[in-house]
């Protein structure tokens, strides 16, 4: 071989290395361009407990980082897997159209019951679990504390086989998914049950209507914007009359009934905005926002007429925001003063703090 074929064949062999180093460069580019992608998701699912944010942070990372056509989510409830969410033809995450639009096949169902880590498989195998499989697909579970949380479905690859980078990287997703699902979970159900022990803990067990507790912060607030919008304001403080003989001679049963179907005849009659309340033992209380002293009057006569269709007695006490009372206590003392009134004047009967008005029959509504 003489000094030119030498000088060719090197020349030749330097192009075919310099071929492959731009090869591996843009390989390494473009894995360091999906790590970057998967890096910005973990970091986004790990930034929020919000359960639909990291889902679709999940769908848009795969499809992004590893440009699959098509992403799909499957919730999983008590063995049962539902479509949820998906990617659409330009890669953002939507609702699912039809959430049991899907084939269990035994593939998926062993996904399901988590005895499968993960399945690559391709048209015609008969493992599909949609009806429009595209290309070759990959399924993974989403698992944590040993319990199915859903199933990844991924198809249309960019190229025609699935890689090892490419299912790698799909089984990071799924393992950091579930975490992060997980957590969501945790806290949605943390925050529920906090929310849970604060409505009971302002909610009167017998009658559900808001307790002493909760009346308190209710009525401050309402007679501050009462103050601040200068409008009237109705305060009802109201009595079941011989609660004690109903224990005595029908059993605490009957009591608790009684109280009972009192509270929902309030709760029934009040406007929305209204506050109600069980204030202590047979007292209840009604404010009234934006109700002058006729509207009042017509309030309690009619709530008087719902008691009578009842079988119920009652002696009730109104003071008015803010002619009797600037504050809680004020109205309360006024209130509660009208209401000895009612009973000292035969019971079954309210009036108004400083007024003539005692009613003891129901007029015509």
């Amino acid at each position: 071989m003489d000094g030119s074929s030498v000088l060719r064949a090197e020349i030749a062999e330097l192009r075919r290395r310099v071929a492959v180093l731009e090869s591996e460069r843009d390989e390494f580019a473009q894995h360091n361009a999906e790590l970057f992608v998967l890096q910005q998701v973990f970091s986004t699912m790990n930034s929020t407990l919000e359960i639909d944010d990291i889902l679709s942070t999940v769908l848009r990372g795969i499809n992004e980082a590893l440009r699959f056509g098509r992403v799909v989510l499957f919730d999983v409830h008590d063995g049962v897997a539902t479509r949820r969410l998906e990617t659409d033809s330009l890669g953002s995450v939507i609702a699912s159209n039809d959430p049991e639009d899907l084939v269990i096949t035994p593939a998926f169902a062993a996904m399901i019951a988590g005895t499968s880590d993960f399945l690559l498989g391709s048209p015609g195998d008969g493992n599909i679990p949609l009806r429009d499989g595209r290309g070759t697909y990959c399924i993974l579970p989403l698992i944590s504390r040993n319990t199915v949380r859903g199933i990844l479905y991924v198809d249309d690859p960019p190229d025609p086989e699935i890689s090892e980078t490419q299912l790698r990287m799909l089984l990071d997703f799924a393992v950091q998914a579930a975490i992060a699902i997980e957590n969501a979970r945790l806290y949605s159900e943390t925050k529920r049950l906090l929310e849970e022990t604060q409505r009971l803990a302002l909610t009167d067990p017998l009658t559900g209507l808001a307790n002493r507790r909760a009346l308190t912060d209710l009525l401050e607030r309402e007679l501050t914007n009462a103050e601040r919008y200068e409008a009237p304001l109705a305060f009802f403080i109201l009595d079941l009359d011989d609660l004690k003989a109903i224990n005595d001679t029908a059993g605490h049963t009957a009591g608790d009934t009684a109280l009972r179907t009192f509270a929902d005849i309030l709760r029934g009659s009040a406007r929305k905005g209204d506050i109600v309340a069980r204030y202590a033992g047979d007292e209840f209380v009604i404010a009234m926002a934006q109700t002058d002293r006729d509207a009042a009057d017509y309030a309690a006569a009619r709530i008087f007429e719902l008691f009578a269709r009842a079988h119920l007695r009652c002696s009730v006490g109104i003071a008015m925001f803010p002619y009797d009372g600037s504050d809680a206590s004020g109205l309360f003392a006024a209130a509660d003063q009208a209401l000895y009134e009612a009973k000292q004047g035969g019971k079954n009967a309210y009036r108004f703090f400083g007024g003539s008005y005692p009613r003891n029959q129901t007029p015509d509504i």
